[in-house]
């Protein structure tokens, strides 16, 4: 602790201060001193940051310096170095020099000024200087970059163009080959090819000029310019005597052909107004000339497309021309047959007609039956008519014979339907008279059932039947005595028949089945009674209960009697329902073997 003394220097006469001062003017001091510690602070790391970035931009300055174009120019080198080749060499070189004894020099002073302004506490000013020679630095690689770019596209330029000029040269060689040996293909067409490929080949003059002359970008441009000539000229060249043969010759050829082939058509007879072979020659010649002409130019763009469009048209006319004549053989060789199996359907449906009144006189016939049978009528004359109608154009010779076999077509197709119609009609007439025998049988069967049931019940000697079985059996022989009446109706309505055989058929099983179970339902009371009945002397309540099933079985409730029989026993004795069943199904069988 200080303390007061006659002379105080430095830091006792602070000590002093403070140890004196008091209040107020003591928090002032410390709030300055701490101030001060935090600006001392503060500008310390600052500093530091902008030591850091000093460091980075040195490091990039090294590395941009110590970065050599030496590989590269000397592959420059090795080219001719004359005209454009030297002045880029020297540029480059002036362009490196540049960087490396000014603009990198400079970069080095501005790091010395960054430093200079941070030790001053310049920060702003120092980081403006660091943001400027970062910007020089991207500037200088990116120069050196664009050096680089520049050395590679001419050297590769000199190197393609070495290696493509052969190619080139042999196409063209090819190409002038082509030309003169098969000059009378080309027609017209000859003397353009052969100026332009004199153009390409002063072309090639001028890229050897320019490569000689140290000009390998400019020649790499002719040499690129000069083949995408000579590739469109040796397509040309490859196209044109296809393309003009068809045009001069092949075509025409084909049209002459045809003119020829429908002048001799339209002489036998044919009827060819549809085919426009005359207008559709205009058209194609008028074409051609076109082509030909264009060919000539050497434009040859959309030609291919429409030679190709010709020759569909061309093909057309062959087909329709060649169709005609299908025609006319198929109209000679089916007309007849369709005639006669018309009139054989017609003989048919006569006989039919014949023998549906024969049947009508037995049987009753529906009215959709009937109309079936005029239905028929009407399809086969209004065949006959269309018949004629086919006959009279072909001997009137008006109507193209493609027409005429697309109605014969039409008519052996609908002669076809009516045909398969009037047989199904037939084959209702035969299935008339068997459907007559099978309902008889049926309705023999149902009889059969019936008599099966009384057998049952005669050999059972039951003692008697419930109303309701007696009702069932009344209304089961009622039914099939009206299907036997139906049968001996004149006309005979089988429809009528089947309804009625129906409703027999299901009334005889019913009977035959509830006739089976109540004889079980008796042949189990009487087991159950006679089994019960040792015990009934000695259990009362089991001996009342057997009393009222046995007065339920004297009235014929044999089915009420079995439930009140049988839940006695049960009482007494569980399982015994199911032992006396065992008994009841071997009397049964017994019962139906007799």
């Amino acid at each position: 602790m200080c303390k007061p003394q006659a002379a105080l220097r430095g830091a006792d006469r602070l000590c002093f201060f403070l140890y004196t001062a008091r209040g107020p003017i003591m928090e002032v001091v410390i709030g300055l001193l701490a101030a001060l510690v935090l600006f001392f602070a503060a500008g310390y790391f600052i500093r530091k940051n902008i030591y850091r970035e000093v460091d980075r931009l040195e490091a990039r300055k090294i590395e941009i310096m110590n970065r050599s174009l030496a590989d590269e120019m000397s592959r420059v080198k090795e080219l001719k170095m004359t005209g454009q080749a030297e002045e880029l060499f020297e540029k480059w070189r002036q362009e490196w020099d540049e960087i490396v004894t000014a603009q990198l020099p400079e970069v080095e002073e501005l790091l010395f000024d960054a430093e200079d302004h941070a030790d001053k506490y310049r920060f702003k000013k120092s980081r403006e200087v660091l943001a400027h020679i970062d910007k020089m630095l991207d500037a200088a690689d990116e120069n050196i970059e664009q050096i680089i770019e520049e050395i590679y596209e001419l050297v590769t330029s000199e190197e393609r163009n070495s290696s493509e000029i052969d190619e080139i040269r042999e196409q063209f060689k090819n190409a002038k080959r082509a030309l003169l040996a098969h000059s009378h293909t080309f027609g017209g067409a000859h003397a353009k090819l052969e100026t332009a490929l004199y153009e390409v080949y002063e072309g090639l003059k001028l890229f050897d000029a320019e490569t000689d002359a140290g000009n390998y970008l400019a020649a790499r441009d002719i040499l690129t310019a000069q083949k995408a000539v000579l590739d469109v000229l040796c397509e040309k060249i490859e196209q044109i005597p296809a393309l003009l043969s068809e045009c001069q010759s092949g075509i025409p050829a084909q049209l002459t052909e045809i003119e020829e082939g429908y002048k001799e058509m339209a002489e036998q007879g044919y009827v060819l107004d549809h085919i426009q072979v005359s207008s559709e020659r205009e058209r194609i010649s008028t074409s051609l000339t076109l082509y030909r002409e264009k060919i000539c130019d050497l434009e040859l763009e959309g030609i291919r497309e429409g030679v190709q469009e010709i020759q569909e048209s061309i093909d057309t006319m062959y087909d329709l021309l060649e169709k005609e004549v299908h025609a006319h053989h198929y109209i000679l060789s089916e007309t007849p047959k369709a005639d006669v199996a018309i009139q054989s359907l017609a003989a048919e449906k006569a006989a039919t007609k014949d023998e549906t009144e024969t049947v009508r006189r037995s049987y009753h016939l529906s009215e959709e039956e009937t109309s079936r049978l005029r239905s028929i009528d009407k399809q086969v004359a209004s065949l006959q008519k269309r018949c004629l109608h086919i006959q009279d154009k072909i001997a009137h010779e008006q109507t193209a014979y493609s027409l005429l076999k697309e109605e014969l077509i039409e008519l052996e197709k609908l002669t076809a339907e009516v045909k398969a119609e009037h047989e199904g009609y037939r084959d209702t007439l035969h299935t008339l008279r068997k459907e007559e025998l099978q309902a008889r049988e049926q309705m023999t069967a149902a009889r059969t059932l019936l008599n099966d049931s009384a057998r049952l019940i005669s050999k059972s000697n039951i003692p008697g039947l419930p109303a309701a079985y007696t009702e069932l059996l009344r209304d089961a022989k009622r039914t099939i005595g009206l299907v036997s009446d139906k049968l001996h109706e004149i006309p005979l309505d089988m429809v009528a028949v089947n309804i009625l055989l129906e409703d027999a058929l299901a009334a005889a099983a019913k009977v035959h089945e509830q006739t089976e179970d109540m004889i079980e339902q008796v042949y189990y009371v009487e087991k159950i009674i006679q089994y019960g009945n040792r015990f009934r002397s000695r259990n009362a309540g089991l001996s009342k209960e057997l009393q009222e099933a046995e007065h339920l079985f004297r009235n014929y409730e044999y089915e009420s009697s079995l439930k009140k029989a049988a839940t006695a026993i049960e009482t007494v004795e569980p399982g015994s329902f199911e032992k006396i069943g065992t008994l009841v199904e071997e009397d049964l069988t017994e019962l139906k073997s007799k």
